[in-house]
């Protein structure tokens, strides 16, 4: 093939592409994604008033795999959060008489501000959640009570 051939090629190339795309379906035939809103909150599960902390701000993602039993020290969060549950089964206590148990499948907005708790492993296998905070730099997400 000779260099006065490539310009035409070029072009019939071209012609079959753009061809080969009006020849798809119109994008209103075509299936379309689910959305659905699994946690929109303005407060906690146990009530908490959502406010973001002052600061540059930074997101966080977490996965977190707890062994059975794993019980986790009691802390607080100075940020909102939602966690969603992959598998397994959990308590989170902020008083004996103010607990959330969930399970797989389960989202729920994350306890903030200086409310102390923890979350237990109830489950009889790892429990695997993944958590995402909405705070500040430099700021951590989790804070142990002492």
């Amino acid at each position: 093939m000779n260099r006065a051939s490539w310009p035409a090629v070029i072009t019939l190339l071209s012609s079959i592409g753009l061809f080969g795309c009006l020849l798809q379906k119109p994008s209103s035939e075509m299936k379309k994604p689910v959305v659905e809103t699994l946690v929109s909150a303005t407060a906690s599960w146990n009530g908490d008033i959502y406010a973001y902390p002052k600061g540059q701000a930074e997101i966080t993602l977490l996965r977190i795999i707890a062994p059975s039993g794993f019980r986790t020290p009691v802390h607080t969060h100075p940020q909102p959060g939602i966690a969603h549950v992959i598998k397994g089964d959990l308590e989170c206590v902020v008083k004996a008489d103010k607990t959330l148990r969930v399970s797989s499948g389960d989202s729920f907005p994350t306890t903030a501000g200086d409310v102390p708790h923890y979350c237990e492993n109830i489950g009889k296998q790892d429990a695997i959640l993944h958590i995402f905070y909405a705070g500040s730099q430099g700021q951590p997400v989790t804070i142990p009570v002492k």
